[in-house]
């Protein structure tokens, strides 16, 4: 019985030393990996840097002028390139100046007047989603049949609004109706027509006008 314990404890003691030191090999060779990605890293990291500081030289000796300033002078270069910053409104300057351009050439010599179209809840007046030109003058917006712009509802008014031309400009003029019509928040009575303008009728129906 002595013996065969022996033998029993002979044979197993190879296998318990070979647990231990598998660890130990997988140690070994995942280290070696490590060391070489952190290597790749540095070498790619320091490779940048190299390239950024000989840019800015380059841009700096170009302009004669600091590093500092020639890093920062093409970062806002780039900046607007590919991220430009959108104005947050119109220059109420501009706009005014365009909105006087636009009446001068209206009302010069031989110019054409312009055209007025109009499109209704974005579908259009003829139901294709197309603006529709204004021809009859003065054209008028309501419920009733004989109407130049028919809307079936029982909110509109039988004659709601009228667009008509008054010494070479587009007017837009409520007809008394009950629910109004309105520009934003502001209930209108008569008012000259610009582009894209966006008229309610009855609070909900939008009617949107285009000069061409």
């Amino acid at each position: 019985m002595a013996k065969a314990k022996k033998r029993v404890a002979r044979k197993a003691a190879p296998r318990k030393t070979a647990r231990k030191t598998a660890p130990r090999k997988t140690a070994r060779k995942t280290a070696p990996r490590k060391t070489a990605r952190k290597t790749a890293r540095r070498k790619a990291a320091g490779s940048t840097g190299r390239e950024r500081e000989m840019l800015v030289r380059r841009i700096a000796h170009a302009l004669d002028i600091p590093a500092a300033e020639a890093e920062l002078r093409a970062l806002r270069e780039l900046a607007e390139r590919v991220a430009p910053v959108k104005p947050s409104g119109p220059d109420p300057a501009h706009a005014q100046a365009e909105k006087l351009q636009a009446r001068a050439t209206r009302h010069a010599p031989g110019a054409l007047p312009e055209r007025l179209y109009l499109l209704l809840d974005g579908r259009g007046l003829d139901g294709r989603g197309m603006p529709v030109e204004v021809i009859d003058v003065p054209t008028v917006v309501g419920s009733e049949r004989h109407c130049t712009v028919w809307v079936n509802s029982p909110q509109i008014e039988t004659r709601h609004l009228q667009f008509a031309r008054d010494e070479g400009e587009w007017y837009v003029e409520d007809l008394d109706s009950t629910h109004g019509t309105f520009l934003g928040d502001q209930r209108i009575t008569r008012r000259r027509v610009e582009n894209g303008d966006e008229y309610r009728l009855a609070g909900y129906l939008r009617l949107r006008t285009e000069l061409r």
